[in-house]
C-alpha cells in the first residue's frame, strides 16, 4: 500500500513538473507569436480595406506604420534560427516591400493590391523556409 501511495505521489509530482516546464517554454515564445499575430492583424486590416474599396493612401498609413515597426522587430523576435543570414535577408525583403508601400502610398485599390502582393510574397518566402 505504501509503495502504491509513493508511486501515485511521484506520478502527480511528475505531471505537475511537466506542466510547469511546458508552460515556461510556451511563455518563452510569446514574443515571436505576438509579433506574428499583430502583423497578421494589420495585414488583415489592409486586406479588408482593399475589399471594401477604401483605398486612399491615408487609409493605409497607420497599419503600414505598424508593419514597419514590426519589421524592425523580426530579428530580435526570431533569431537565432537554423539560418540567420537567410532569415535576415527575408526580413530585409519584407521591410523593403512595406517601406515601398509606405513611401509611395497606393492611389487606388489595384495598386494597393499589387503592393500587398509584394508584402505577402516576402512573408510567404520566409514561411516556406522557416515554418515549413
Amino acid at each position: 500500500m505504501r509503495s502504491l501511495i509513493t508511486l501515485l505521489i511521484g506520478l502527480v509530482a511528475g505531471v505537475l513538473l511537466t506542466v510547469i516546464a511546458m508552460n515556461t517554454l510556451r511563455k518563452a515564445t510569446a514574443y515571436p507569436v505576438g509579433v506574428m499575430a499583430v502583423m497578421a492583424a494589420q495585414m488583415g486590416h489592409i486586406d479588408r480595406q482593399i475589399e471594401a474599396k477604401a483605398c486612399a493612401g491615408e487609409d493605409f498609413e497607420a497599419p503600414l506604420a505598424t508593419l514597419v515597426a514590426l519589421g524592425n522587430s523580426l530579428e530580435p523576435a526570431f533569431l537565432p534560427t537554423a539560418d540567420d543570414a537567410a532569415f535576415s535577408r527575408y526580413a530585409a525583403d519584407y521591410r523593403l516591400a512595406v517601406e515601398r508601400m509606405l513611401a509611395a502610398p497606393p492611389t487606388d485599390c489595384a495598386s494597393a493590391e499589387r503592393s500587398m502582393d509584394a508584402v505577402s510574397a516576402s512573408c510567404q518566402a520566409c514561411h516556406a523556409q522557416f515554418k515549413g
